[in-house]
């Protein structure tokens, strides 16, 4: 893997009610976040709006839609219209969930988690081994979070992401808020977790916040960064060569000033221990 990327900072996923926020706070913020899904079908008005802002801003491509873990080839149009779209942002590198998201002839729509298995490392790989074939970009691929243990796994999601990061010698991006959410809904250590993963191979860090429901934590992305999670951020960042650390909110907006503030004490933890 090239670990030769460049760090772009601490930056802000970027969501349509937030553009004018976002562009009165350019000094603010380091990098967009940009959900490819949203551009690859869109008109080309949308996407020239959207380039104009990367005058003023790096992209960086984030897709939802691949499907790395479906046990079928990638779209190949899809696939097409994503690189194109890398190329187009000049992301220094793109990513995508660890999950399938679509079966033939069904979209799911959702992130899915995939079973712990030896045919699922090998349909991963394949898969991953397919996207690297059109372009040289890096591709990441994010941990997922998911509220019931795995059935009929073979081993840990440590084990399964460690094999397949290796495997296809491919980087990483660490949701920490999806590590925080699996390990209380699930009853595990997150940082013995962390330990067990390649952390040599986090390019990008997100950090959100969760919601409290019924006893469980729900990945919302509607609230603000818990406590746990800016600790196990602290942890990463001192232990892993992170490029770029991106605060996720996708609804119940607070003031843009409580999401600067957030993302400066993203800064303050990125500057002080990376």
């Amino acid at each position: 893997m090239n670990y030769s990327q460049p760090k772009v900072g601490v930056g802000l996923g970027f969501r349509t009610p937030l553009y004018q926020e976002i562009m009165n706070n350019k000094e603010s913020i380091d990098f967009l976040e940009v959900i490819t899904d949203q551009y690859i079908y869109a008109i080309p008005e949308k996407v020239e709006l959207l380039l104009e802002t990367g005058k003023h801003f790096p992209l960086i491509p984030h897709g939802v839609g691949m499907s790395i873990g479906t046990d079928m080839p990638v779209d190949a149009d899809y696939l097409q219209r994503t690189v194109d779209f890398v190329e187009k942002t000049d992301g220094p590198w793109f990513s995508d969930h660890l999950c399938f998201t679509k079966a033939p002839d069904v979209d799911i729509a959702q992130l899915t988690p995939l079973w712990f298995t030896e045919e699922m490392v090998e349909v991963v790989c394949r898969n991953v081994k397919q996207v690297k074939e059109y372009t040289d970009r890096p591709f990441l691929l994010e941990n997922i979070t998911y509220y019931f243990p795995i059935p009929l796994s073979e081993m840990t999601e440590a084990e399964f992401v460690t094999r397949i990061l290796e495997k296809t010698d491919c980087g990483m991006l660490l949701d920490v808020n999806n590590v925080h959410i699996n390990s209380v809904n699930l009853g595990f250590d997150p940082y013995e977790f962390l330990n067990s993963i390649p952390l040599e191979r986090v390019t990008q860090v997100h950090i959100a916040g969760g919601t409290r429901m019924q006893g469980v934590i729900l990945d919302t992305h509607g609230s603000a960064v818990s406590k746990e999670v800016w600790d196990i951020l602290k942890f990463v960042v001192r232990n892993a060569p992170v490029k770029g650390i991106l605060l996720e909110r996708d609804q119940n907006y607070p003031t843009f000033q409580d999401l600067l503030d957030e993302l400066n004490i993203a800064r303050n933890i990125f500057n002080q221990y990376s």
